[in-house]
């Protein structure tokens, strides 16, 4: 029992390493101080708030290059007006705008997952949802709640891509400055329990500074960040044998080869939605356990007459809405729930407070810095400002009385909490923790497929084939990495189940490494009759449906087949 609470208890007191987020937080409180001084000096200051939902866009995207925030923050934008739009239509209607709520989320946790978006996830879309909903309902005009939000999504585009104004790319430098510090610890590292994590943390500080650098479309860090993976990739080899038991010959290759095709970039959008959107997936089953505790939160909290029931809604997707498993879903649940009661107790000293206007603008842009600056480093320090934030501009938009505000989102919370935690448990025979290993696992073997295809049948040799086959080799990359992360997720939360699968994947990754380490091989890469055989081999696991049963030794067997084919090469 004392090692479960400190488990829980310990994270509270700790400090995440990450990039730095000055300049993330400082733009994101330049955003939102905005419209709030602009209106406030025309005599409007409550409009400045209502422009504050739409400044929300801000946050999307906002850890990426600018190049990538151009086209992330105005959709993002586009999302909470429409989101808003729909709160608005059903005014009146509560149970109706919790389903909206619901459905809002669903989408927004689906898309910022498929896309690799990042936090804030479904959050602010449900939040704006049952805020402009609540605030229609009070007899605000909906053109006018529009119309300031749409104000402040302008501001957060203007604001949220300033950097561009300069030229400059501190998101890159940052997180190729970032991934230099976490490899020379790990080449430091001389405790032998050390140096598996740090060996992990090396390998994806790379990996984020190297989608950093291509989403930014600069080659000016290339070089910079070539040397520094060359680096770590030699220090795996020099480590196969010694005491760090994870790094084998296979998982030297694997690094040796991730650079090549990082490099690359990200596969399209379209492709990646189409993935997600084929069940079973990961993204799917954020998707159903947001709608599942959004209406079962949102609903509670009607039924116990709750007139402002879309906190506890918005709550329940906090927990749930960037998947995970379900270890570190409880325990995110936990630290929100921390952070919000701390976080009324600081509401409350603020209304004792009664600060006048200006003040209270003040307060709010520093809220915003502080938060966006611990949000990675601290959860649940970050909430204890986040809540005092949204419940400022809640106030100010709904005109909610603060004793209802108070009480309201402290039994909220508990709602939101509580059907977070009771999908959580629920839905994992929904999400069957080896059916998702599976399904993943048959989109590696898909996409190896791919690959497999195009050198079998020599279409390299044209511009156009080579083309496609980098988009091929794109895709089987990323979906190497994402089964990796689903089976690590997958192995915590059923460690029997999924074990004897778990080592088949591994398998697996092992091939398509191969496979991708070929492709940059002009004489491997010709041998197209083995590329031919290995595809044939494949063939069984292409046909099998992965919806049925299927045991993790015969799977395991087939792939030892394609295995051996492609080590003749």
């Amino acid at each position: 029992m004392a090692t479960l609470v400190g488990e829980y208890l310990r994270p509270l007191a700790g400090w995440n390493p990450g990039p730095r987020r000055r300049w993330i937080a400082l733009r994101a409180a330049c955003a939102v101080a905005l419209p709030l001084v602009a209106f406030g000096l025309a005599g409007h200051g409550q409009q400045g708030f209502l422009a504050g939902m739409g400044v929300f866009a801000v946050l999307y995207g906002a850890s990426a290059p600018v190049r990538r925030r151009f086209v992330v923050t105005p959709l993002a934008g586009l999302g909470l007006l429409a989101s808003m739009t729909l709160g608005i239509l059903l005014a009146g209607h509560p149970f109706l705008a919790i389903l909206a709520m619901g459905l809002t989320a669903t989408v927004a946790a689906v898309l910022t997952s498929a896309l690799q978006v990042g936090p804030p996830g479904a959050f602010f879309f449900a939040l704006v949802t049952g805020i402009g909903n609540i605030a229609a309902t009070g007899g605000a005009d909906p053109r006018t709640i529009l119309g300031f939000a749409a104000i402040g999504v302008l501001s957060a585009v203007v604001v949220g891509t300033s950097d561009a104004w300069f030229g400059a790319h501190g998101v890159e430098d940052a997180a190729v400055t970032h991934a230099e510090e976490v490899v020379e610890r790990y080449l430091a590292e001389t405790d032998p329990g050390q140096v598996p994590g740090a060996r992990r943390a090396a390998a994806q500080a790379l990996n984020t500074a190297w989608t950093a650098v291509t989403d930014g479309g600069s080659e000016r860090f290339d070089g910079r960040l070539q040397r520094v993976h060359n680096r770590y990739a030699s220090a795996v080899s020099r480590a196969i044998g010694g005491p760090d038991a994870e790094v084998t010959a296979e998982l030297a290759l694997h690094e040796a080869a991730r650079v090549r095709q990082v490099s690359l970039g990200r596969p399209r959008a379209g492709w990646s939605l189409r993935q997600a959107l084929r069940w079973p997936s990961e993204d799917l089953l954020i998707g159903a356990r947001v709608l599942a505790a959004t209406v079962i939160a949102g609903s509670v909290a009607l039924l116990l007459d709750n007139a402002h029931a879309y906190w506890a809604a918005a709550f329940a997707v906090l927990v749930v809405h960037v998947g995970g498993s379900r270890s570190s879903q409880l325990h995110r649940a936990f630290q929100r729930t921390v952070g919000t009661a701390l976080g009324l107790v600081v509401f409350t000293l603020l209304l004792r407070l009664d600060l006048p206007h200006w003040w209270t603008v003040a307060i709010v842009v520093a809220l915003q810095f502080v938060v966006e600056l611990l949000i990675t480093r601290n959860y649940a320090l970050a909430v204890v400002f986040l809540t005092p934030l949204a419940l400022v501009i809640s106030e100010a938009v709904t005109g909610m009385d603060t004793t209802t505000i108070l009480l309201d989102r402290g039994l909220d919370t508990l709602i939101g909490v509580g059907a977070a935690v009771l999908v959580l448990l629920v839905s994992g025979r929904l999400g069957r923790p080896e059916l998702l290993l599976r399904a993943h696992a048959r989109r590696v073997v898909l996409a190896l497929d791919d690959v497999l295809a195009d050198l079998a049948e020599r279409r390299t040799r044209t511009d156009a084939g080579m083309a496609a086959h980098l988009d091929h080799c794109k895709q089987l990359y990323v979906e190497l990495l994402q089964s990796d992360q689903v089976a690590r997720r997958a192995l915590a939360d059923a460690p029997e189940a999924v074990r004897p699968y778990r080592r088949m994947e591994e398998l697996l990754a092992t091939t398509a490494y191969l496979v991708l380490g070929a492709t940059w091989n002009p004489r491997v890469r010709g041998q197209s009759e083995l590329m031919a055989r290995a595809r044939d081999e494949l063939s069984g696991l292409t046909d099998h449906p992965v919806t049925r049963s299927r045991d993790a030794a015969e799977i395991t067997d087939e792939l030892r087949r394609v295995h051996a084919v492609l080590t003749e090469a």
